[in-house]
């Protein structure tokens, strides 16, 4: 099949784990919109990406401005037309939050062929603009009612909405080679990794950390990420405590393997969740995870197996389950790891997702 994949930056680590592996199977026209203030820094990686997937069909299309932006609209006309001139069997669009995109798009594409992408069926707490985007997407799906969801419990809150509903899991995410790196086991280190937001409970686990701080001495937790709120909401948290190191900036793709190979455990506090990328670095690099108990962290996660989860908000169940991670025994840590080494690959490998993606996208192009 010939199938035109638009993307965004927001979401290319996810897209460039599985096109390498559906470009074997169909013609694929990669569509990847960028920001403008962002185009200098992707230049670079579409250069790597191009060279790295002969394949790939790579298209850029630069947004000179901000998204709600009107002075976008020409470009995503010329986009659209471009579109409607490539006879494609599949249309597939990746979430693309955009006002004026979407009523384009839903004015000048056929719905039979198009598939969208849904990563955030319900948006998290504390975002901005969620009625808005969220009224946007209710009329864009009122025409194109095949969706793509990436976890079970987000494709629950749509199947009674729409005509068609699937649900592939997140791949694993890579970002390079799994670094050759001896975890020093004398120090258990504890990794909150990614973009900080206030769903996403650091400031419950900072406060966690500093109570054990207070009885163990052979542990860390690396807080490594961008944050906004930074220095007038977590910084006065972390005072100068002893246990507690912070990289508080965005992390390179190069770096994020030598992160998470060098960490014990990835701690996933959330208040709400509907799936998550630090999740699945996690696993690429065999590392275990402490995760609040919401499901979208139950379908993914074996508890005891590839790793261990605590009720929602409950301070005293994650204390408990970072002090038993620091007690842990080597050998009990390093069968854990294996575990989860032998349960993730089967499940959640490029290859075993792209051959989903590629079950779904013959059915749209079926019916």
């Amino acid at each position: 099949m010939r199938i035109f994949y638009l993307s965004s930056v927001d979401v290319i680590d996810t897209d460039m784990n599985v096109l390498p592996h559906l470009s074997k199977m169909h013609e694929i026209v990669f569509g990847l919109l960028i920001p403008g203030s962002n185009y200098s820094y992707w230049g670079k990686e579409l250069n790597r990406i191009k060279g790295e997937n002969k394949l790939i069909q790579l298209r850029s299309i630069r947004l000179k401005y901000r998204r709600r932006n009107p002075f976008n609209i020409p470009i995503y006309i010329r986009l659209i037309l471009s579109i409607r001139r490539g006879r494609y069997d599949i249309i597939y669009v990746n979430d693309f939050e955009d006002i004026y995109f979407r009523l384009l798009f839903a004015v000048f594409i056929r719905k039979d062929k198009t598939l969208c992408g849904i990563h955030d069926v319900a948006y998290h707490s504390g975002w901005k603009y969620k009625i808005l985007k969220g009224a946007s997407r209710e009329l864009f799906l009122r025409k194109f009612d095949t969706v793509l969801t990436f976890s079970q419990s987000q494709a629950k809150l749509l199947e009674s909405k729409y005509r068609r509903v699937f649900s592939v899991p997140m791949a694993l995410k890579r970002f390079g080679d799994n670094p050759d790196i001896k975890k020093d086991y004398s120090i258990i280190q504890f990794l909150f990794f990614g973009t900080i937001a206030s769903y996403k409970g650091l400031d419950m686990l900072i406060t966690v950390i500093k109570k054990l701080s207070l009885k163990y001495n052979n542990f860390r937790l690396i807080i490594a990420g961008r944050c906004n709120e930074w220095t007038s909401v977590y910084e006065p948290m972390v005072a100068n405590n002893k246990n507690i190191f912070t990289d508080i900036r965005r992390i390179e793709n190069e770096e994020i393997p030598y992160y998470f190979a060098s960490s014990h455990y990835l701690i996933l506090p959330y208040k709400d969740v509907t799936q998550s990328g630090p999740l699945m670095i996690a696993y690429y690099y065999q590392v275990p995870v402490i995760a609040s108990d919401l499901e979208g962290f139950r379908e993914y996660i074996q508890e005891g197996t590839t790793g261990f989860t605590f009720s929602v908000g409950k301070e005293d169940q994650l204390e408990k389950a970072i002090e038993n991670s620091i007690l842990r025994k080597k050998e009990a840590y390093e069968h854990l790891v294996s575990n989860l080494k032998d349960s993730v690959s089967k499940k959640y490998g490029a290859a075993t997702i792209a051959s989903k993606y590629d079950k779904v996208f013959k059915k749209v192009y079926e019916s």
